[in-house]
């Protein structure tokens, strides 16, 4: 394929994408987790008082160059290799509902307009500059961090749960989407956003990707930040589509620092929990090298797939496409390039895919199949079904809350021809999710035991 048909093609390519995917949109609510449904489950009958408004804090860094006051801060697409930390407030509906309505349309599901998720105010509290050491706080940033230290000890896990977006995402929609899962573990989980600079257009995939790669040093920073300064239990990390480029590169960064010679101690230091890549849009042959680099400072990794994921075929496509055209290669030469959340087995050595199949037999390392014929309400094509389906949703949050295995929280197993062990949604699991988490009400004690 000669270079200006692989410049036709990347342009129908992202064509499709955008309306695939359409124009940066409100964010609504999103739809009740199915193990909360009933009511049984309710984790909001345990949310502290001060939490019980219309209003979901979050704690967020990002390495964004600052627009505004720092008690109203708007972040552009510019960028640094800085650490800008803070609060941001998101606010359910119009603000004048009482918590008796927002919890009844938090378990019973919400209307349009009662379930839009508005940015209300970002105060930045405090920056950590690319030279600064990590062993020494500002002042601003030493009272965020006692802060962030006083709400672990009050909650019921101790753990931190960093959230990293996807592409095409301004601040707004990162900020909203990681407030809707604290929202929905009853308030009751710590989580710090990581927003990375965005292009925020889908027509600027690539430049997305390229901030990405650029923002691995400061992402590495930040994780080193909170393993230094807060006394988290575990430090968790739910990635989702291109964050999880990020995740992995600057895991594999973390992974092949041999500047501590102690292996063991390294990894407590770090303290990395559960790490669960939604619809994980990274490079599977890449994914493949940088896990083998980390596998043994984490607890535990699961990847979602979907074989039908309409956003992750596209950009299959787009990295195919721009890999040909670095390596001048053609359609007789396979270039590989699939996600990690839409992968062909194919696109690795022979080595490369005995290896990462052979994980798969490992309780550490958990590959879904979200098999959008099975899981109710799920379009075939979706790509944002860890926050839109309750099934997986109910998934990502006994995942990284309790850091159970997934036949503990109600998933079932198939080994493939090759070897593969991959877990899949059957068809009762909301009988076999609810008898997981009655199985799983006393771990919760455990976690937060001294």
């Amino acid at each position: 394929m000669n270079y200006p048909q692989i410049q036709i093609r990347t342009s129908l390519v992202l064509l499709t994408l955008l309306f695939l995917v359409g124009c940066q949109s409100t964010v609504h609510l999103m739809p009740t987790p199915v193990v909360m449904q009933a009511g049984k489950h309710d984790p909001f009958t345990k949310t502290p008082e001060s939490e019980r408004s219309s209003s979901i804090i979050v704690g967020y860094a990002t390495n964004r160059m600052p627009i505004g006051a720092k008690q109203s801060r708007f972040y552009s697409r510019d960028f640094d290799q800085d650490i800008r930390m803070g609060l941001a407030e998101v606010r359910i509906g119009a603000g004048d509902q009482s918590w008796e309505e927002i919890h009844k349309l938090s378990i019973e599901g919400a209307g349009k307009l009662e379930s839009i998720l508005s940015l209300q105010q970002v105060s930045e509290q405090g920056v950590l500059k690319e030279d600064d050491s990590l062993e020494t706080l500002p002042p601003e940033l030493k009272d965020l961090f006692l802060r962030f230290n006083e709400a672990i000890e009050d909650s019921a896990t101790r753990d931190i749960t960093i959230y990293v977006h996807g592409a095409n995402n301004n601040f707004y929609r990162t900020a909203s989407q990681a407030a809707q899962y604290r929202h929905f573990t009853g308030r009751q989980v710590i989580v710090v956003l990581y927003s990375w600079p965005s292009a925020e257009s889908i027509i600027r995939y690539g430049t997305d990707i390229r901030n990405i790669v650029k923002t691995v040093p400061t992402f590495v920073r930040f994780v080193k930040l909170l393993a230094k300064h807060t006394n988290a239990r575990k430090i968790n990390i739910l990635a989702y589509s291109a964050g999880a480029t990020l995740t992995t590169k600057s895991l594999a960064v973390l992974g092949r620092d041999t500047s501590q010679l102690d292996r063991e101690s390294y990894r407590q230091s770090l303290r990395l929990g559960s790490i669960y890549f939604a619809a994980p849009d990274t490079d599977f042959d890449e994914f493949v090298e940088e896990y083998r680099s980390y596998q043994d400072i984490v607890d535990n990794v699961t990847m979602t797939m979907n074989r039908y994921d309409s956003v992750l075929g596209i950009a299959t496509e787009e990295h195919r496409s721009r890999h040909e055209n670095i390596l001048h290669t053609s359609d007789q030469q396979r270039s590989g390039k699939s996600r990690l959340g839409k992968p062909d087995i194919d696109d690795l050595t022979t080595e490369q895919a005995n290896w990462i199949l052979e994980q798969t037999q490992k309780p550490n390392f958990t590959v879904i199949d979200i098999d959008p014929k099975t899981i109710p309400g799920m379009a075939k094509g979706s790509h944002d079904y860890w926050y839109q389906s309750p099934w997986v949703s109910t998934d990502a949050l006994l995942d990284l809350n309790f850091h159970a295995l997934p036949e503990d929280r109600g998933l079932t197993s198939v080994t493939t021809k090759r070897g593969a062990r991959i877990w899949y949604f059957p068809a009762d699991y909301e009988t076999r999710v609810d008898e997981a988490l009655d199985r799983l009400s006393e771990k919760i004690q455990q976690n937060i035991a001294p």
